[in-house]
């Protein structure tokens, strides 16, 4: 399968959102205020929240989206195409994948994702993704126009098998 067509699997932004949440989740959210590691997320504002002090953290706050107000799911592509080529990655060749006009946002971006993700953090990351990915699938119905079903189910296969293969 193509670079271009494992790229739509990451472009749906609603997943990159909940796939990143799992992943911050699952390394550890630490409260700026209190240094606690008791969090809950609250719908309502789309934020962690302190159980202990109730300090409020962003999905970006203290990584490497920080700053970036570029969509989560960029930082998905990018992962996918450095877990594939490495820091051989081209910022033309990312752009072209994103569909992104302006170059400035996207080197500062793609530069910090390679200075700061080693390839174990970039697998673990896809792994994530493609967790929330395959119980998406499982829930979704037929009448769901989220997904066009054989589709996604075909390309989702397609990632787990370049996933095992980069092991």
């Amino acid at each position: 399968m193509s670079t271009q067509g494992v790229t739509y699997v990451y472009k749906n932004e609603e997943l990159s959102i909940e796939a990143f949440k799992e992943y911050r989740l699952n390394k550890g959210v630490v409260c700026k205020k209190c240094g606690s590691q008791h969090h809950y997320w609250l719908m309502s504002k789309q934020q962690f929240q302190c159980g202990d002090c109730r300090f409020r953290t962003t999905l970006r706050s203290g990584t490497v989206l920080q700053g970036s107000k570029l969509p989560y799911s960029y930082f998905f592509i990018a992962v996918n195409l450095l877990s594939r080529q490495g820091n051989r990655l081209t910022l033309d060749e990312f752009q072209k994948h994103t569909g992104h006009k302006y170059y400035e946002p996207l080197w500062e971006f793609l530069n910090k994702l390679k200075i700061n993700l080693d390839e174990q953090e970039r697998s673990l990351i896809l792994a994530t993704y493609s967790t929330i990915l395959s119980k998406r699938l499982r829930v979704s119905s037929v009448t769901d126009n989220t997904f066009p079903l054989i589709q996604e189910r075909q390309l989702i296969q397609s990632v787990e098998l370049e996933r095992v293969a980069a092991r």
